[in-house]
């Protein structure tokens, strides 16, 4: 876990998350359109987190929530940061447990923009000899994403962190353990380094002059996320 990175839990999520969506407007239209995919939102399950940026000299709080289709086979995750800044992305999934596809969602201009990724190129980017300039590459290809300006510019290792701790904490709480059984949990944890890698491409896509999102779900979607100074 990167040092910067300093993971809250959830005893503190749920609070954060209902303030930042009330007064985000880009929050609300990204939690209506996952809600419009079919997904029902968890809040009591939103997991805080405190990052702190080195090179802005910042820190900034970030709540990642996971949405729920009944189905299970769309997972989905917001993140909302200090600010208001947020970002959404949706897993699909085959047989309850395998990663084929996400939603990226981000506000561009006032409005939500959507588009789907397959996840195929962010696996065939872990055996690179640099994983992180292919998935940049990959990104570049499917289009930048002008968003918000960012508040703080958030690293590639933090991403990979938020990713990583949000995905296995959620996938290991009691919720996860009455929908899922042992050999599909497993399952399930294999497929952290997928997450990492979904959440750089939204980082990479979004990175620049606009922000990255920090957005994981129980499942599977990830991304990580800074955040502007108005909301």
């Amino acid at each position: 876990m990167s040092r910067t990175v300093h993971h809250l839990g959830v005893e503190h999520g749920y609070q954060f998350f209902n303030t930042a969506l009330e007064r985000s407007s880009e929050a609300k239209a990204i939690y209506r359109e996952m809600v419009g995919y079919g997904l029902e939102p968890q809040p009591e399950r939103t997991h805080l987190f405190n990052l702190y940026s080195p090179e802005s000299v910042q820190s900034l709080a970030i709540s990642i929530t996971p949405f729920s289709s009944p189905e299970l086979t769309h997972e989905g995750g917001l993140s909302i940061s200090q600010g208001g800044h947020a970002q959404g992305v949706i897993v699909e999934l085959e047989n309850k447990t395998e990663i084929v596809g996400f939603i990226h969602l981000a506000v561009r201009r006032g409005k939500v923009s959507a588009s789907r990724h397959d996840v195929r190129g962010l696996a065939a980017a872990k055996s690179h000899t640099n994983p992180e300039r292919r998935i940049q590459a990959l990104a570049r290809r499917a289009g930048k994403v002008k968003t918000a300006r960012p508040l703080v510019e958030v690293e590639a290792e933090q991403v990979r962190s938020l990713a990583s701790i949000a995905y296995n904490s959620l996938i290991s709480d009691q919720f996860s353990q009455t929908v899922y059984d042992e050999s599909e949990i497993k399952a399930l944890r294999g497929n952290t380094s997928l997450v990492s890698e979904i959440g750089l491409f939204v980082l990479f896509r979004t990175s620049g002059s606009s922000c990255c999102s920090c957005s994981c779900s129980c499942w599977g979607s990830s991304s990580c996320s800074s955040s502007y100074i108005s909301s």
